[in-house]
């Protein structure tokens, strides 16, 4: 008996001394992510999540993981970049002036979800930032995983989660809040933008329209919004308040002309309303939200 524990011993030590640890593969871990081709959220619906698929090809084991998500902000002529300007943009060139020394800070995520080893196989998301915010309608956002290998060879994926027009009940009315349609600056004309902004403009105005067919017997007044550039409760914001009105209300008409044309929604059931920066979401000098100021809403009544 003694024997053959001695042997089963020696034959365990073998095992282990035969195993060697492994070696830096020298690369990057292969990512592949399924992302759906639409994020449609029921925001009167608890717990409605998508499902985004995930896989990591990879000879060593991996230590940690980051899933980064990010909205696009749009603006006339940056169509790819992240910054604000839709619905109705600061005067031309213009930009808030930040006090001597103040260094602009790095945009926290939206959404930031870390963990060890791999990630999920399926990921699931309920569209909710860090903060509970819930997603933008009809707007683009950006997915990054990065991974970490044991010998921290990095690997990273970027892909798109594109969200459907979101469709708010408040009481008796519904409620349709889109950031994410581009104008020129200081413009209605949709004329003026370039191809890639267009693009754009007729994929969210697509899915608007798509949107309105469900609701035939609902009339639909557009609002069109800016965002101000003064803070409130001085006469310069009494007067932007003003002064906006009229480039807003050309906006609101350009997307009714708009999807009445080419998104058989009937003319007679929409109604334009300009209503310049009166109703800010956001803080005007907030450079991480006020690009949400610069929208389009389309409120439905029966």
């Amino acid at each position: 008996m003694k024997k053959i524990v001695v042997l089963i011993f020696a034959v365990s030590i073998a095992v282990i001394a035969c195993k060697t640890p492994p070696e830096n593969p020298n690369s990057a871990p292969v990512i592949d992510v399924a992302i759906p081709e639409l994020f449609s959220p029921d925001p009167d619906v608890p717990n409605d999540k998508m499902s985004v698929a995930i896989t990591i090809s990879h000879p060593v084991p991996i230590k940690d993981w980051t899933i980064e998500v990010q909205p696009v902000r749009r603006q006339a002529g940056q169509a790819a970049q992240r910054q604000g300007g839709q619905a109705a943009q600061r005067p031309e060139g213009e930009q808030r002036e930040r006090p001597e020394g103040e260094q602009r800070r790095r945009r926290a995520a939206f959404f930031e979800q870390s963990g060890k080893k791999d990630p999920p196989k399926t990921w699931q998301w309920d569209g909710k930032g860090t903060s509970g915010e819930m997603v933008q309608s009809a707007t683009d956002y950006t997915f990054s995983l990065s991974v970490n290998d044991i010998f921290d060879n990095s690997g990273t994926y970027e892909g798109i989660i594109s969200v459907d027009v979101l469709v708010r009940r408040e009481g008796d009315v519904l409620r349709i809040i889109v950031p994410s349609i581009v104008f020129p600056p200081n413009s209605a004309d949709f004329r003026l933008l370039d191809e890639e902004d267009m693009r754009s403009n007729r994929r969210v105005l697509g899915l608007i329209a798509r949107a309105l067919t469900r609701f035939d017997d609902y009339a639909i007044t557009v609002e069109g919004h800016a965002n101000p550039t003064t803070p409130p409760g001085t006469p310069e914001r009494a007067a932007e308040e003003i002064s906006d009105k009229p480039l807003s209300e050309q906006r609101a008409d350009a997307v009714v002309a708009y999807l009445a044309e080419n998104g058989h929604v009937q003319r007679q059931r929409l109604t334009v309303a300009g209503m310049g920066s009166a109703r800010p979401v956001a803080d005007y000098d907030d450079d991480d939200e006020n690009w949400k100021n610069r929208r389009v809403e389309f409120i439905l009544r029966k």
